[in-house]
């Protein structure tokens, strides 16, 4: 059991060691200055599942589930300047077997009576499986209350969490659509699963998650039925514990943990935890989504559909940017419905409205994908054409024309309309900003309709 010397361990012999350490419940371990195992009682050898020449001289990296939590304690205690006396704190360590428990410790230096460092020393003892669970929670809501974390960065860490929970190093957020599997958020330390990444349903353990519709786990597939899953015979994937992901009372996806590695059965409590982390998850997604869709409202025309003027801004300012950089060309058209009072005051506001909204929806289809399309307020309506010179700009707004001409809109049960616009048209020069382009643009449309309207205007170059 005992290694080392007088000299490695400051004036203690090895046989002190024995006596104060051989028989505590607790598991012990006693390093050198660099943190190099020379002692450890029978406690730890049956804690860690390591014997003899196994680790005696090895860093105590070997312990730590984690190098980072190795490095940090490093950092805080164990180094040769540290005067830090013994201290208790919490931490995950691995057993020789790869399985990870979370344990308390009490650890620090010791110094000989010159003061000079001959080691560490730490005392172990596994935490309660309430205790573990107590930490675990602790974390999750320091994650979820955190105003510095967006929502994807929380679902990183709480997949991160998880992992160091159980046990288990690979963890998987999907996004599932019928037979498609996709990888929203991974950790996977070895990169072998990355986000984006697609796969059948039928060939991952997911799939008997969802049938089950509740929180399932095996701990050793290569025992089990689940050993015929092609998840297994593809990725040896020996223990798994997932949960589906509800998202407004709907299947979103799932949240699950594996490793290639056995691990201990999972209990009730394991299940029950599972089920809490992927709730936490379904909620961080529907925050996302939310987020999303207030972000879209705050940039959509809601008569429309089509960017808002503050949208179209946003978009125009990087459009011309890019144009300048690249030398790519870019043109725009100022759109205006011809005499649209009228039809307001003819048939009314909700006629207006269906005309507007049946323009847009001619606007989308003439225009190409790459196109943007806007509403600037009233029936005043917006072309950004990218890659586009002054003469496909021509072309477009030309077959903009004709469609709408020969388009016939619903005024009422029984009446439908054609309508004429006119357009000014600017494509951008070298000197040209984002306010100048659109002030050529404007005045081309001016001059559209002091010109007769039902026409399209270019401004000078």
């Amino acid at each position: 059991m005992l290694q080392g010397s007088s000299a490695t361990l400051a004036h203690v012999s090895p046989a002190l060691l024995a006596d104060f350490f051989d028989h505590l419940p607790e598991a012990v371990v006693v390093t050198d200055a660099d943190r190099r195992i020379r002692y450890v009682n029978p406690a730890a050898e049956a804690l860690f599942g390591y014997h003899g020449p196994e680790w005696i001289g090895e860093e105590t990296a070997m312990l730590y589930a984690s190098r980072d939590d190795f490095l940090e304690q490093g950092q805080k205690r164990y180094n040769r300047f540290s005067r830090v006396g013994m201290q208790a704190y919490r931490i995950r360590y691995r057993c020789a077997d790869g399985t990870v428990f979370l344990a308390h410790t009490s650890g620090g230096a010791m110094r000989d009576e010159r003061d000079q460092l001959r080691g560490f020393i730490g005392l172990i003892r596994p935490t309660e499986a309430a205790e573990k669970t107590v930490d675990t929670l602790q974390r999750l809501h320091a994650i979820t209350a955190s105003p510095a974390l967006d929502e994807a960065a929380r679902i990183d860490a709480i997949l991160s969490l998880g992992a160091r929970h159980f046990g288990l190093d690979l963890a998987v957020q999907s996004r599932i659509r019928g037979e498609d599997f996709r990888v929203e958020h991974c950790l996977d330390p070895s990169h072998g699963i990355n986000p984006g990444d697609s796969f059948e349903l039928s060939g991952t353990y997911c799939v008997h998650t969802l049938k089950a519709h509740e929180p399932i786990g095996f701990h050793h597939a290569g025992e089990s039925e689940i050993r015929v899953h092609p998840c297994y015979r593809d990725f040896g994937l020996e223990a798994y514990i997932g949960c589906p992901i509800q998202v407004e009372g709907e299947v979103y996806g799932t949240l699950n943990f594996s490793s290639r590695n056995p691990c201990r059965p999972f209990s009730r409590d394991d299940l029950i935890f599972m089920q809490l982390l992927a709730d936490s998850v379904g909620h961080e997604i529907h925050q996302q989504i939310m987020r999303k869709q207030l972000s879209a409202q705050a940039r959509t025309d809601v008569l429309t559909g089509l960017a808002n003027r503050r949208a179209v801004m946003e978009t125009l300012e990087w459009q011309v940017a890019h144009s300048q950089r690249s030398g790519l060309p870019l043109t725009v058209l100022l759109l205006d419905l011809d005499y649209f009072k009228r039809i307001n005051d003819t048939w009314g506001h909700g006629a207006g409205d269906a005309v507007l909204r049946a323009f847009a929806r001619l606007l989308m289809d003439v225009g190409r994908e790459v196109d943007v399309c806007g509403r600037l307020g009233g029936e005043e309506f917006i072309l950004m054409l990218p890659d586009t010179t002054a003469e496909g700009g021509r072309a477009l707004g030309q077959r903009l024309r004709e469609r709408l001409a020969g388009t016939a809109m619903a005024v009422s049960a029984d009446q439908r309309i054609t309508a004429t616009l006119s357009g000014g048209l600017a494509a951008l020069t070298g000197d040209d900003t984002v306010e100048s382009l659109l002030k050529r643009a404007d005045l081309a449309l001016y001059t559209a309709k002091q010109g007769g309207r039902d026409r399209i205007c270019e401004a000078p170059s």
